[in-house]
């Protein structure tokens, strides 16, 4: 029998020399099945503001945009999120035009069900 528990994962990454980098998280475990309600972004620096689009599914691209923000090194969330969302499936977060070498924090909160 499955039961509902708190979501609360976060992943980071290291933007590079433009600014530019991508965290990803989603369920790793068999069975595992999230249901985000909100995914909140942030950089450990802000002196370049970057930009930040939040994805949800299988990769990084178009089909799978949810939202973007302006405010990615400042920090922002959105709770336009699809889900549910299965092993193999991510929340990705890509920032753009960042202060290279700043620590880029993805957040995501819900619930999720597990076996």
């Amino acid at each position: 029998m499955s039961r509902k528990v708190t979501l609360s994962a976060s992943a980071q990454a290291v933007l590079d020399g433009s600014g530019n980098g991508t965290a990803s998280a989603g369920p790793q475990n068999p069975g595992e099945i999230w249901y985000p309600a909100a995914v909140a972004v942030k950089a450990s620096t802000n002196v370049k503001e970057a930009q930040a689009r939040v994805y949800a599914g299988n990769a990084a691209t178009d089909a799978y945009f949810a939202d973007g923000t302006t405010w990615g090194s400042t920090g922002d969330s959105t709770s336009n999120v699809a889900g549910p969302l299965f092993p193999g499936q991510q929340i990705f977060a890509v920032w753009t035009g960042g202060d290279p070498g700043a620590v880029a924090t993805v957040t995501i909160t819900g619930t999720r069900q597990v076996p």
